[in-house]
């Protein structure tokens, strides 16, 4: 029982299982340091029990011990320093380049105090001690880099040796006494040494973890909003496929039809004036004139509907009071009565493209103005208020209205809700909607048959980054 009741040979214990643990748990991120902590546990504790079992056997004498014990310590001390060195500062010195210069350095400096001190038989431990001390300075220091708590604990625990060399000096020790009391406060180095890497890496390893779900929970939104990007995507090229659907078959009667008859009404206009009847000439020539503007219109709605979804905004302060004039100035000529019916409230200023901002307004007033003209009381209001960091524009109108059921089918491209009251291509309301959406807003409209309509956007107030 007193064999075991040796603190050399608990302390070898204790060790050894320390670093069979570490080297049992260390992962491919951490062997660089474990290597030389865990290598140095298992050296020191496997050394100094053999060491201690053969003195307790009387194969070896104490005088034999004590010098092998000295540099296997040594050997350790070194090996714990790399390690920490690869640790705490792994772009720094290589851990092998400071294992070598203490294990070459320290007999040097023994040699050198022994020499200057006629023989001094603790300038081994001598030489421990301040390499210690200098090891606590430099965790000193880590900690002022780093913040880490444990670097500072570590520091302390460093001046364990230095603190019991002084205390064996002033109570006049021998060395084999020293050396019998050595293992237990390299002992408690160890444990904590082991105890706070390990606690470093389960932080390492928790945060880690963290950002991995964080990263794992962003590359599934990013995973959804694509999913969903798909899914408008898909949504738009199939409305895109069903209006060109509808666009083969109004070619066919708006278009083709037109372009067809326009040679006969040419040769009838020709037959006519060829008679002499003037009359029938003009109403001739009329006809081919509108089923050209047709056809023209048409041609045009399709090139700004391309050019809103190929070409990119460009941003720029768009005075909305002064456009709204513009915009009046031109529907004039095709509707006089425009600037008396339309009245607006103070308009802003925004960032926006100013050639697509003008589509919206002549699109939406144009067919107030178009959809309302047999009203001798039309009015049109065009309003815009903030609202939850996006300017909200609307036109309302007391026209004849439309079917709120149909709501959802006026924006669709080549979409015509009624004919036969006013003609058009059915691309206007599709280039409103693309124009606004370019610009990260959005569009809507409501109304009652009889009641009049309000169709309303948005544009966001600041610049879209």
């Amino acid at each position: 029982m007193s064999f075991f009741s040796d603190t050399r040979i608990l302390s070898a214990i204790l060790i050894g299982m320390l670093g069979m643990t570490f080297l049992a748990h260390a992962s491919s991120r951490s062997w660089p340091y474990v290597k030389w902590l865990a290598g140095a546990a298992l050296v020191f504790g496997v050394s100094q029990g053999a060491l201690v079992s053969m003195d307790a056997l009387g194969w070896v004498s104490a005088s034999v011990v004590g010098p092998i014990g000295s540099v296997m310590g040594l050997a350790t001390m070194a090996a714990v320093m790399a390690g920490l060195q690869a640790c705490f500062s792994p772009g720094g010195m290589p851990p092998m380049r400071v294992f070598i210069g203490l294990l070459v350095g320290a007999p040097l400096l023994v040699v050198a105090m022994s020499t200057l001190l006629h023989g001094w038989n603790f300038a081994g431990p001598a030489t421990i001690a301040l390499i210690f001390s200098a090891a606590s300075v430099w965790l000193v220091s880590l900690w002022l880099r780093d913040g880490w708590g444990g670097q500072l604990v570590l520091a302390v625990l460093f001046l364990a040796y230095p603190l019991l060399f002084l205390v064996a000096m002033l109570a006049g020790l021998s060395l084999l006494q020293l050396r019998q009391l050595t293992p237990l406060p390299v002992s408690i180095a160890f444990v904590f040494v082991m105890t706070l890497i390990m606690q470093r890496e389960s932080k390492i390893v928790v945060r880690e973890l963290r950002e991995r779900v964080k990263a794992e929970i962003a590359l599934q939104q990013l995973t959804d909003s694509l999913e969903e990007i798909v899914r408008s995507r898909t949504r738009q090229l199939e409305e895109i496929i069903q209006g060109l659907r509808s666009f083969a078959g109004m070619v066919s009667h708006d278009l083709r039809g037109p372009l067809r008859n326009t040679a006969g009404l040419a040769d009838l206009a020709l037959d006519e004036y060829r008679a002499g009847h003037a009359e029938g000439t003009e109403q001739a020539l009329q006809r081919i004139r509108r089923e050209a503007q047709r056809a023209s219109s048409m041609v045009n709605d399709l090139l700004t509907l391309a050019k809103v979804d190929e070409e990119a905004p460009s941003p720029e302060a768009v005075d909305m009071q002064a456009l709204l004039r513009d915009c009046l100035q031109s529907l004039s000529v095709q509707f006089p009565q425009a600037s008396d019916v339309v009245q607006a409230s103070p308009l802003p200023v925004v960032q926006a493209d100013a050639g697509l901002m003008r589509h919206v307004l002549m699109n939406l007033l144009g067919n107030a103005l178009k959809f309302g003209g047999e009203r001798r009381d039309l009015r049109i209001a065009l309003e815009a208020r903030e609202d939850g960091g996006f300017w909200r524009f609307s036109v309302a109108d007391n026209g004849p209205g439309f079917d709120p059921a149909k709501s959802h089918e006026l924006f669709k491209p080549f979409s015509r809700l009624d004919e036969r009251q006013a003609g058009g291509t059915g691309l206007g309301l599709t280039v409103v909607k693309r124009a606004v959406e370019r610009h990260g807003g959005s569009v809507g409209a409501s109304s009652e048959p009889g009641r009049g309509a309000a169709f309303w956007w948005t544009v966001p107030a600041a610049p879209q980054g």
